[in-house]
């Protein structure tokens, strides 16, 4: 399977349990687990995609998360592993297709950080060591970048961050920019944009996130996910949470999660 290299660029992996942050668990039972729900809409009919079911915890005093990606069914084809080890804009991650094989992530091997992908089932996993100098954004670390730079980015200028791309086994030059406020779902919410870095990036589609302003829970997400459509690009999406469902659920649940089988078989355009 292979993917056009422009989607394959902005394929940034932001949609990751974004609805609340490892800072909402702080000073709890560190047995807690909560529990966000998030719906992926397609961008071109508006239809439901598929659903994101995450589950943020403690995990021997790092934050950590998992994420089922269903079908509309319920039915769960991917799973995601999340933990911070100590910086919470690049953590250790593991992403699992089963409907195609393919997998990407970070892992940390003797003290040191390895970025790897996998294209499909048959494929051999590819891999080179992940240069920290300086430490990239990882994935869903852009939450936590947001957040660590929620005052510092302002809507003059824009901040520049290298981001990872796990099929290219390397990162590349982001700017993240601050857009005008404006409401989403009756909550007033600060808008950002994350795009390339240079010219060639005016021609490639943007990622937008909205925050709400007093509670810096993430309200949506619009752009590419890191899920691949039946044509083995990666979808254009509009994810949706509605932070108000959020709730807290057991160990159990949790562990059941992590055990579910990825036998869904959903087709996504």
């Amino acid at each position: 399977m292979t993917m056009k290299p422009h989607r394959r660029v902005c394929a940034l992996g932001l949609t990751l349990a974004l609805a609340a942050s490892a800072s909402a668990l702080a000073g709890t039972d560190a047995n807690a687990v909560h529990h966000v729900e998030g719906k992926a809409f397609a961008g071109a009919d508006d239809h439901l995609m598929y659903r994101e079911s995450h589950w943020l915890y403690d995990d021997g005093g790092n934050s950590s998360r998992l994420v089922l990606y269903r079908c509309p069914d319920g039915k769960p084809f991917a799973r995601k592993l999340m933990h911070d080890d100590g910086n919470a804009q690049a953590p250790d991650f593991v992403l699992d297709d089963a409907r195609t094989g393919y997998q990407e992530g970070v892992r940390s091997v003797g003290g040191k950080r390895v970025v790897f992908a996998r294209v499909d089932k048959g494929a051999q996993e590819r891999t080179a060591a992940l240069d920290t100098s300086p430490m990239p954004v990882i994935d869903a670390g852009f939450d936590a970048y947001i957040r660590n730079h929620w005052d510092k980015l302002g809507e003059d200028g824009s901040d520049k961050i290298p981001f990872l791309v796990p099929s290219r086994l390397g990162t590349l030059g982001f700017s993240v920019k601050r857009m005008a406020d404006a409401p989403v779902n009756g909550r007033d919410a600060r808008h950002y944009r994350l795009s390339l870095d240079n010219l060639i990036g005016f021609a490639l589609p943007h990622i937008d996130v909205a925050y709400d302003a007093k509670t810096r829970e993430l309200l949506s997400f619009n752009g590419l996910a890191n899920i691949q459509g039946s044509n083995g690009e990666n979808v254009k999406a509009r994810i949706v949470f509605d932070p108000a469902q959020d709730k807290d659920v057991s160990r159990a649940d949790l562990d059941a999660a992590a055990k579910a089988p990825l036998d869904g078989q959903c087709r996504i355009p």
